[in-house]
């Protein structure tokens, strides 16, 4: 029998409620560097990995914008200097001037990578674009001048609107390729500095040579931002593979702790509460400890639950104490630990007398490997049960997570029971014992019940779907192992795409996306919806409604993708 965890946490909810979003995603992102407490960041997702991205590029196009205003410069200076077209000459050095200038500008504005943006690049290169082309003109269409529009190409080439990048490259290409026929069909004489007397089927030759190198630099550009993107990706994908590794270590160190203060005499060991003598602590949580107990009279086993002394003074926990012995007691679904006696008001100790079970929670069954999909649909189906009755009844669990799933195995056939409702939201209840606090588990919590709102059925949803994303992909759906990064991806971060961690079909992905989706209204509204769509969704079945509802979900907030929602 279970006290529930000491992984159940109050917590102020200014923690999440209050900070602004930019602020909130800057201290979750700290929690990105290797420290011992960093845990797994709440903004481990595709926009960080595009940050990353634009902030490279920004650096790379200031870069660019330094070397092309030294070789403005340099070009200016010598064309007085040099022969050929005197009009070409002109038209350049008027030319340079806005370029220049737009150069300088952009350099400065993306100073801060924030600001760089696809529009102040395009304003950048229209600018540029002029100077390149009569460069070409003015050297010779079949001189070392084309190196730089390629050189342009290749740069541009690396943004992230494709359609911009594109219409430069088909600019570039039409422009030179018409006075490249010009010239060699005769129609006009060829106005470079450097210039050629070849037969027309070599300058045919050299230019088709010249097209295909700037063909060549725009795909490069094209190819080196994918690249980039996709080794972010990966980095981004190890990254979360090490937070969620980390994460399972921290909640094995955590029951861990709880062993080490088991099966070992506790305050009230060997004192009678009611018509039950207690024996030895076998469950210990923050608040709770359990103790082994039978009846002084008959001897039957029992499991005796209350109050840890500290917590003994604190009204709030004492009311949390009596709600859990009052939801209990009304659940009578065989799912729902039974409840043998409790104690009235006018005893000094709270204490819930609990039938013993033998087996192991969730938790410990997870540690072991990873279980079949067949084994979660019983498992929805039984905890379903019990929270079926729990709900019509006003009783929300809001702490649903593999450590309050006991999986009993002393009756003719295993059989699974929920466990701890401490934290139970009553229907009749006025909501003042958390007024400004959030009370669960960050883990498991809906994003509705991290910030502090009243919540109802479609929490513990929720939190069964998080449960059934641990149980198929070995992994938890929420990382962070500090307190305030769990909440902040609770709210703000969809979990990384299930079929990503394991050997899943989409549709599988499809049915968890909907019992994990940010807004209530888009959620499973019964656990088994959630199990009739898992398992049509292993059995390849699942309809295209389901499908359409899912897509629906992850365009408002796709997996491993950071959104601050208002």
């Amino acid at each position: 029998m279970s006290a529930g965890p000491d992984d159940t946490h109050t917590v102020e909810l200014a923690t999440v409620n209050q900070l602004p979003a930019r602020a909130a995603a800057r201290r979750a992102m700290a929690a990105m560097t290797p420290s011992p407490s960093a845990g797994a960041s709440a903004n481990l997702s595709q926009q960080f990995a595009m940050a990353t991205l634009r902030d490279e590029e920004a650096r790379t196009a200031r870069a660019m914008i330094r070397a092309g205003r030294l070789m403005g410069a340099a070009c200016l200076v010598a064309l007085p200097l040099l022969g050929g077209s005197t009009w070409l000459r002109i038209a350049m050095a008027v030319a340079m001037l806005p370029a220049l200038a737009a150069g300088f500008w952009v350099d400065r504005r993306i100073r801060d990578a924030e600001r760089y943006t696809e529009d102040v690049m395009v304003l950048l290169a229209t600018s540029v674009a002029p100077v390149a082309l009569l460069a070409v003109l003015y050297f010779g269409i079949f001189s070392a001048a084309q190196l730089f529009p390629a050189l342009a190409l290749y740069f541009f080439s690396r943004r992230e609107r494709f359609a911009s990048a594109l219409a430069f490259y088909l600019g570039n290409l039409v422009l030179q390729a018409a006075f490249a026929v010009a010239v060699i069909g005769r129609w006009v004489d060829d106005p470079g500095l450097v210039h050629t007397d070849l037969a027309a089927r070599d300058l045919i030759v050299a230019h088709v040579l010249i097209q295909l190198g700037d063909l060549g630099a725009f795909l490069v550009g094209l190819r080196s931002h994918r690249a980039a993107r996709e080794a972010l990706e990966r980095t981004q994908h190890a990254m979360l593979l090490a937070a969620q590794r980390e994460a399972l270590l921290h909640e094995a160190r955590q029951d861990l702790d709880r062993a080490l203060h088991v099966a070992s005499a506790g305050r009230y060991t060997d004192q009678t509460l009611g018509a039950y003598r207690l024996g030895r602590v076998i469950g210990r949580g923050g608040m709770g400890e359990v103790y082994d107990a039978w009846h002084v009279d008959t001897g039957d086993a029992a499991a005796v639950k209350l109050l840890v002394q500290s917590e003994q003074g604190n009204p709030r926990s004492v009311e949390r104490f009596l709600r859990e012995v009052r939801a209990v007691r009304a659940v009578t679904s065989r799912h729902v630990v039974r409840v043998l006696a409790a104690s009235d008001e006018s005893d000094p100790i709270p204490y819930l007398v609990m039938e013993r079970l033998t087996g192991h929670d969730l938790a410990h069954h997870l540690r072991a490997g990873r279980l079949p999909p067949a084994g979660l649909d019983e498992l929805l189906a039984q905890v379903g049960e019990a929270l079926e009755e729990a709900w019509s009844l006003g009783i929300v669990h809001r702490d649903l997570k593999p450590q309050n799933l006991y999986l009993a195995d002393d009756a003719p056939r295993p059989i699974w029971k929920v466990l701890d409702f401490g934290v139970a939201a009553l229907g009749d209840h006025d909501g003042t014992l958390t007024q400004g606090h959030v009370v669960g588990t960050p883990a498991y919590m809906a994003p509705e019940q991290a910030r502090g709102e009243r919540v109802d059925a479609r929490a513990d949803v929720y939190a069964l779907t998080a449960v059934a994303y641990r149980w198929l992909t070995g992994r938890p759906a929420i990382a962070g192992r500090d307190l305030h990064t769990s909440l902040y991806q609770a709210v703000h971060v969809m979990p990384i795409r299930p079929s990503a961690l394991a050997e899943l079909d989409a549709d599988v992905d499809a049915a968890l996306a909907i019992g994990l989706a940010k807004d209530p209204a888009q959620r499973w509204a019964h656990p088994h919806e959630l199990a009739a769509a898992l398992r049509a969704a292993h059995a390849g079945t699942l309809d295209d409604a389901t499908r359409d509802r899912a897509t629906a979900v992850l365009a408002a907030h796709p997996w491993g993708a950071v959104r601050v929602l208002s």
